[in-house]
């Protein structure tokens, strides 16, 4: 059975991959907040593509069928706050068409940065499962989520953002959308020491950055890759909406790394899990 919306949404993420992680929030609940208000602003017209499910993981989009134009969400990440800005990814070799112009000159307009706002690949897995099934399809990078003027921008225009894509493929704003609710801010708390908290730690994420202080103030001086192991000891902080761990270096030098977010509690999708 085919759709008649005139967009498919796809969230980027999920399922226990939380993606690029920073300022208290992970790029797949923020790409589902935007995909919900694309969804609640555009009614009928719009598909949301079931956000349960890590599209990429598990090659959704090779089994998809619909007649919309697609477009999946995402944000980046680069490690260096000065990179910002907003840009539209299609398939290397192919032309953009109308959609994906639109949609690049509005995004790269409200999250301007970037060097060029439309761009071609091939390396990407769901823009070449796309290709092959002849799908109308874009990947969409909405800022830098280690950018805290594009989160900021993200936060508190969401809106904004979501009627852009809207507009971009011609669908009306329905008159019956519920209210935007504001993004949760995560509780504080002063640094802490338990004997149950120190251990062996496994990375369950791409990538996580090892910093100077606790905080994402502090600088990047390495990263940890998923499958990599930390040994942390018996201290831990709540700080950016993150609970941070330490450890010594090799450089005799105090280490900090995010473990998970600040949810009062273990959680399945920590970036580190304890061994």
């Amino acid at each position: 059975m085919t759709s008649v919306a005139k967009l498919f949404v796809i969230c980027g993420h999920g399922a226990g991959d939380p993606g690029c992680c920073a300022g208290g929030y992970t790029e797949a609940e923020r790409v589902r907040a935007l995909g919900q208000r694309i969804k609640d602003l555009g009614g009928s017209e719009v598909e949301l593509g079931d956000t349960s499910r890590n599209w990429y993981a598990d090659g959704g989009v090779s089994r998809l069928r619909t007649d919309a134009p697609v477009v999946e969400l995402h944000m980046d990440a680069s490690g260096a706050a000065t990179a910002h800005g907003a840009h539209v990814i299609i398939k290397d070799g192919f032309e953009p068409d109308a959609y994906d112009k639109a949609l690049a000159d509005k995004l790269s307009a409200f999250m301007p940065g970037r060097a060029q706002k439309l761009v071609k690949r091939s390396d990407l897995a769901n823009v070449n499962r796309a290709a092959v099934r002849g799908i109308n399809y874009r990947l969409a990078e909405n800022g830098f989520i280690d950018n805290g003027g594009d989160l900021q921008k993200f936060n508190e225009y969401l809106d904004d953002l979501a009627r852009i894509y809207l507009e971009s493929f011609g669908i009306k704003v329905s008159n019956s959308a519920p209210v935007q609710q504001a993004p949760a801010k995560q509780p504080t708390q002063q640094a802490t020491e338990t004997e149950s908290f120190g251990g062996r730690y496994r990375c369950t994420v791409f990538k996580l950055n090892v910093r100077s202080a606790p905080s994402l103030s502090g600088s990047v001086v390495a990263s940890y890759s998923r499958g990599q192991t930390v040994v942390l000891d018996d201290w831990y902080k709540s700080a950016d909406g993150f609970i941070w761990g330490r450890y010594t270096g090799g450089s005799g030098k105090i280490r900090y790394v995010a473990v998970g977010r600040a949810t009062g509690k273990p959680e399945a999708d920590d970036y580190l899990i304890k061994e």
